[in-house]
């Protein structure tokens, strides 16, 4: 008889696992299928939003249980009325009888413990894949040879605009082309040999791709989704929904580079190229999502397309209509998956549970309207000075014969930049091994009227390694602002322009968003006009997160 029950005893527990777990995975299906509609009805066609529309879906999904036992915990409990049947009332059937009524195995009893043992075994096959997949990457992490940016030809300059501080890179021959490695303190891998097949200005995009995932936290989101992707593995909208996170989130970083004044070309170019390297199929993260040629389709022809949005100066009004449907959703499908259990005859639980106070739920509600939490040692604060501030205008060029034995440099300048830029001013050129002086002496554009030719004449000796060919760095000096406040330039916005930013208010517990508007900008710093006065620290990390928000907490 003992070994009855314990056989009766697992085959109910099995049964109820599975029943739930079916449960979840209906409410799933139908969360999931909301976030798709919901980006149907996205009008702002960026692909940051898209990427919310599912992180918030996604999340929603692995929050099912916790909601439905919280909901379970503060509804009020169903009342039983005792329903007369033909001028008699129904009398109750005892627990004896009602399990001697039915046999000791029916059809269900083998069907749903045989289905969890499908879905268990399915779980730990992928979870030990991903196991396996995460310790290969920290073996290539551990074997990799740490370098610094000049070292790849890239100056420490080239990425003030990423906006995260120091990031490890390393070279490895164990992959072919550019990726992420680590969790905590995350280190850019790339190819040991990726100089031989990029340029200096492809590398600079790669690595500002990187970093955009590092600063968007991508790496995080990435390992949660792998393991429900892995709990999850039979389920059909899970996975969907997976791929186009990842397709997304690659296409905000690629919108992320391009607003760092990317040419789209040449990132093109170096998507293109890594293409055609062979990849590290089994990591868990990786640069890009090159699994179907539509994929990288559609990326080329989203980067290419000037016209398309790159980011929507308001997310949360494009948020708003998904995000509703997906609560909404989440709360009706909450009662199916408990009425059952809130609804049994005779359960003492139901019968205990009074309904909720509206003092408790007016404190929930105070409490869920905290402005939220930021750590300060995630975003970057920068504070506003006084001063002399140089307007320059940079560009990528070439060291090309000026006649007599002598060498000058042609920089490539956007046309939007080279209005400002004219003969005679002074000009400095980087050619990796020192920086020469020089002064402009010709402007000129190319035949497709999108980007300037500016000559450059150089002064004083060069070093032995300059020669005509040499790719170098000019930065030309346009204007000069005396006496003005100004502060580092941040990641996003423009001179002219008017943004939002979050000021530290005074012991810089919370912070308070404020507009400011900026006026001319330099490479590193932008002048301020309105909005800030000196002394006041700001933050000028992406807080497009907090959108809607007008105050966070700082820790």
């Amino acid at each position: 008889m003992a070994g009855t029950d314990s056989v009766e005893q697992i085959i109910s527990s099995t049964t109820e696992i599975s029943r739930w777990l079916f449960i979840w995975s209906c409410q799933s299906f139908l969360l999931l299928s909301v976030a798709w509609v919901g980006l149907k009805l996205d009008r702002s066609r960026s692909a940051a939003t898209r990427y919310r529309i599912w992180l918030i879906a996604i999340l929603a999904v692995a929050s099912l249980p916790l909601i439905g036992a919280f909901s379970q915990s503060v509804r009020s409990p169903v009342v039983l009325i005792s329903v007369p049947v033909g001028g008699a009332d129904v009398m109750a059937v005892p627990e004896g009888i009602m399990n001697a009524a039915h046999p000791a195995f029916s059809w269900s009893s083998i069907i749903w413990p045989t289905l969890f043992v499908l879905w268990i075994t399915g779980a730990v096959i992928s979870m030990l894949r991903l196991s396996k997949s995460l310790w290969k990457l920290h073996i290539i992490r551990s074997n990799a040879r740490v370098v610094s940016p000049r070292d790849i030809d890239c100056s420490s300059s080239d990425l003030l605009y990423s906006d995260y501080g120091a990031v490890p890179i390393a070279l490895s021959e164990s992959i072919q082309s550019p990726g992420l490695a680590g969790l905590f303190r995350p280190v850019i891998l790339l190819p040991a040999d990726i100089v031989s097949w990029t340029s200096r200005e492809e590398r600079i995009s790669i690595l500002h791709h990187e970093l955009a995932h590092i600063q968007r936290r991508d790496h995080f989101v990435n390992l949660f989704q792998s393991a429900l992707a892995a709990f999850f593995f039979f389920h059909p909208m899970m996975r969907y929904a997976c791929r186009q996170l990842i397709l997304e989130r690659e296409l905000a970083c690629d919108d992320r580079v391009l607003s760092l004044g990317t040419a789209p070309k040449a990132y093109a170019e170096a998507i293109l190229k890594a293409v055609e390297r062979s990849f590290l199929t089994d990591a868990v993260y990786l640069m890009a999502s090159f699994n179907s040629r539509s994929v990288l389709e559609r990326r080329i022809e989203m980067i290419l397309n000037a016209n398309r949005m790159r980011r929507p100066l308001r997310q949360w009004p494009f948020l708003l209509a998904p995000v509703v449907l997906i609560a909404v959703s989440a709360w009706l499908v909450i009662p199916a998956a408990y009425s059952q259990k809130s609804a049994r005859v005779g359960d003492p639980q139901s019968e205990s549970n009074g309904p909720v106070s509206a003092q408790s739920v007016s404190s929930t509600s105070r409490q869920s309207q905290l402005p939220p939490e930021v750590y300060k040692s995630t975003v970057i604060i920068a504070s506003v000075e006084r001063g002399t501030v140089l307007i320059q205008r940079r560009g990528l060029g070439v060291l090309v014969p000026a006649g007599s034995g002598r060498l000058k440099a042609s920089i490539q300048i956007a046309a939007t930049q080279a209005q400002y830029i004219q003969p005679g001013q002074p000009a400095s050129i980087d050619t990796r091994a020192s920086v020469i002086s020089g002064k402009v002496i010709k402007v000129s554009s190319d035949d497709s009227g999108k980007s300037f030719a500016v000559e450059i004449s150089l002064e004083g000796d060069l070093p032995k390694s300059a020669i005509a060919g040499l790719n170098v760095d000019g930065v030309i000096e346009t204007n000069r602002l005396d006496d003005v406040l100004y502060i580092q330039r941040p990641a996003f916005g423009h001179e002219g322009g008017v943004f939002s930013f979050f000021k530290l208010e005074e012991g810089g517990a919370t912070a308070t968003m404020v507009p400011v508007k900026f006026g001319k900008s330099g490479v590193t710093v932008v002048e301020v006009l309105e909005g800030l006065n000196l002394g006041d620290k700001v933050i000028i990390s992406d807080m497009s997160g907090y959108n809607g928000m007008n105050t966070i907490r700082l820790k």
